[in-house]
């Protein structure tokens, strides 16, 4: 196999002793065949003391072992109760005991730090090679369990301290929670289930609170909009925007909107994955680190301009360099002295086992071999660079004189390095978790708290020039892309081409985004008032409390309408009173309605100028009869609006012909459902199920379905997939 120079410079995996271990894959079972290292992240993390010595070589080799399979089942889902059952009692007795090969397997276990916010335990973890899923019988069975309850929305594979944020964010109903870097929307479900589920109450359908998603990559923020179908919400809104420069959004009164919770889960070098990014062994280098540092910065402190006072932040990152943890925590906290606190998390999570934030930390960097030496350095052979540490700002930047200065400036502010009040900040306070503690990757969090009394956050003076702010350069370095997938392709050869001095010019409250082309079609609320659609939602029996004001389309007002939106108050507000392109709103609540034809439809359409405040009637074809049916999306929502008369009682037997046809005749079906739905007018009704068993079959939750009555036919409607799912 032939490796190109530079794959064997910066990028090739050495031995301690400098001589090159060709990388090689997990074999075909998913075990490793070779030892994997690389020469200069060990002596980086060596040299910051991540951990003490004694623990150093488990610490090494538990990131070369295979990471364990992580699932979670969502609070508050209907299906989570029964899904929990048949995993307890059907998989986990015959996994219990099982020999592979003359090897005891360990079975699925719960994760035991997890059963204090969710009872009874709702995450698992299983840690068994991939041999062993595909020839051992139960096992395989188990896998392919999991696999379609993933497919299907019931549960969901999630690292196991990625779980961690979202937890000590301690989100309650009413919060108003903003995720500023949120795909791929593992952590912004845990969000929107704390808003509707919060311990030990039962579910609420429509919060008085929001959670609003972002991610600065429209594909990111797309795939948010999938992934919070598994968990659809009144109460949730998902932007497309920087998040370092995430636009103050106002209020009905037109004041400026903040947030209770904000959780900062921001793009980092990703190395705390490198046990399922196996790339990362042939690729890390300081340079990554460092040049996100300042990317990190400015999303930490525009999440603090955002919080109200009494709120909380969660800082969060993959990844174990204190230049994208403690130092970016240490920055922000002095670029607002004695606004923030840092909250101790030592007695959070009981069962979690972590290990304190940093106070010491030396940063390194990569220059090349012309350079002036100083301090301690690493190198290898074949390498154009060299791994330099400094213990000060001053000492790289008297190292550094003529190389590493790009207009007069330093490349890297002093806020890589630990500041003078560093004893003071409480950085102990902060999280770390390390693979070899409890088998999982590596993780850091922060709990960041506002003070009560705090005023207004702006940042202190620097010493740089106002000229020197108005002509920094815009933020658009490739390596500082927000994405939180790891950095794999940084060339090491030479510094990240950032300038961290940049972000002093960000740190001013933002009140417009960069334009930039947005094609989303707009949101638009119908006239709560509007004779035609009350006239629909009586059809559909809902109670007169139900908010028909707050049902939206995506739309142009003059369009024909199709599918129906609802919002809470909290979203309304948001979406009225702020330009969805400005904040460029690319989805928002929860699908509840559809318009149901008879026939084609053939209307000339045409648009008009659309304004967030307006309300408008609604709009439907003029020569066919239409009505509205409930969808499966919004079912659980629309449940707590609906009369008793629309309620339809079923069996599971009832069920089991619902699933057999797509439109089995009222004929197929006996009893009490019978008689109840031929009673019934063609249209749309709500079907439910109550717990029960019939037959060796049971059901051991509330089920509710959407059904449709036409002529002698009835039909579920839900899609294939959820009806094979049933």
């Amino acid at each position: 196999m032939t490796r190109s120079k530079k794959a064997n410079s910066e990028s090739r995996i050495l031995n301690r002793d400098g001589r090159t271990n060709r990388p090689s894959m997990p074999n075909r079972d998913g075990d490793w065949t070779t030892d994997w290292s690389n020469i200069k992240m060990e002596d980086y993390y060596r040299a910051q003391a991540i951990v003490n010595e004694s623990e150093w070589d488990r610490f090494i080799q538990s990131m070369r072992q295979t990471l364990p399979t992580a699932f979670r089942l969502p609070v508050g889902k209907q299906t989570t109760k029964s899904i929990a059952h048949i995993i307890e009692n059907q998989h986990l007795p015959k996994l219990s005991e099982i020999i592979f090969e003359g090897e005891r397997i360990d079975s699925p276990k719960r994760i035991p730090w997890q059963v204090a916010r969710y009872p009874g335990g709702l995450a698992y973890e299983v840690n068994v090679p991939k041999r062993v899923l595909r020839k051992s019988p139960d096992f395989k069975e188990f896998h392919q369990f999991l696999v379609y309850q993933t497919e299907v929305g019931n549960m969901s594979r999630q690292e196991t301290v990625s779980m961690i944020p979202p937890l000590l964010l301690d989100v309650q109903p009413h919060h108003y929670v903003l995720d500023m870097c949120a795909a791929p929307g593992s952590k912004t479900a845990q969000l929107i289930e704390a808003l509707h589920t919060p311990p030990p109450s039962s579910f609420t359908a429509v919060p008085l609170g929001l959670v609003i998603a972002n991610d600065a990559e429209y594909s990111r923020a797309q795939l948010l909009v999938h992934q919070s179908s598994r968990l659809p919400s009144p109460a949730l809104l998902i932007t497309n925007l920087d998040a370092s420069q995430y636009p103050t959004l106002k209020n009905a009164a037109g004041a400026s909107l903040s947030f209770d919770r904000i959780l900062c889960d921001v793009p980092c070098s990703g190395d705390g994955t490198i046990r399922k990014n196996v790339g990362i062994w042939k690729s890390w280098n300081v340079g990554s680190g460092n040049g996100l540092h300042s990317l990190q910065l400015r999303i930490l402190v525009r999440a603090m301009q955002l919080l109200r006072p009494g709120g909380r932040i969660v800082y969060s990152t993959c990844s174990m360099n204190p230049v994208e943890n403690e130092a970016v925590v240490a920055a922000a906290l002095n670029t607002f002295p004695g606004q923030f606190m840092l909250v101790p998390t030592s007695k959070m999570l009981p069962g979690l086992i972590r290990r304190p934030g940093l106070t010491t930390w030396t940063p390194a960097l990569n220059l090349s071999r012309a350079a002036k030496r100083t301090e301690q350095t690493t190198s290898h052979p074949d390498s154009k660079d060299e791994l330099f540490m400094f213990s000060s700002h001053e000492s790289y930047v008297a190292a550094t004189d003529g190389g590493e200065v790009r207009n007069g400036r330093a490349r890297f502010r002093d806020t890589l390095w630990p500041p003078e009040n560093v004893c003071k900040l409480g950085l102990e306070h902060c999280l770390r978790i390390y693979p070899h503690l409890q088998n999982t990757g590596a993780f850091f969090v922060a709990v960041l708290q506002k003070n009560d009394d705090s005023t207004p956050c702006h940042p202190i003076e620097t010493k740089v020039s106002a000229s020197s702010k108005r002509d920094a350069s815009p933020v658009h370095e490739p390596v500082e892309r927000e994405s939180k997938k790891p950095k794999l392709s940084i060339d090491g050869s030479e510094l990240p081409k950032t300038d961290t001095e940049g972000f002093v010019k960000d740190l001013a409250i933002v009140d417009e985004p960069e334009p930039r082309s947005f094609k989303e079609l707009p949101f638009t609320f119908l006239d709560g008032k509007d004779e035609v659609l009350l006239e629909h939602l009586a059809r559909l029996q809902l109670v007169s409390t139900f908010p028909a004001g707050n049902i939206f389309v995506r739309h142009f007002p003059t369009d024909l309408m199709k599918t129906f939106y609802l919002a809470n108050e909290a979203a309304k507000e948001v979406i009225q009173h702020n330009a969805f392109d400005r904040i460029r709103l690319v989805s928002a609540g929860v699908k509840v309605l559809s318009r149901h034809d008879l026939g084609e439809v053939q209307v000339s359409q045409t648009r008009v100028a659309l304004n967030n405040h307006i309300s408008v009637p609604i709009r439907f074809p003029e020569d066919r009869e239409v009505t509205l049916r409930f969808v499966h999306d919004g079912i659980v929502t629309m449940e707590n609006f609906i009369r008793s008369e629309a309620r339809i009682q079923a069996s599971l037997a009832d069920l089991k012909t619902l699933l057999e046809s797509y439109f089995p005749l009222l004929t197929e079906f006996h009893g009490q459902f019978f008689e109840v739905m031929s009673l019934q007018q063609n249209g749309s009704y709500m079907l439910i199920i109550e717990p029960q068993e019939v037959g060796g079959v049971s059901l051991s939750h509330h089920l509710v379905l959407p059904l449709w009555k036409s002529g002698r036919s009835l039909s579920l409607m839900v899609n294939k997939q959820y009806k094979k799912a049933l």
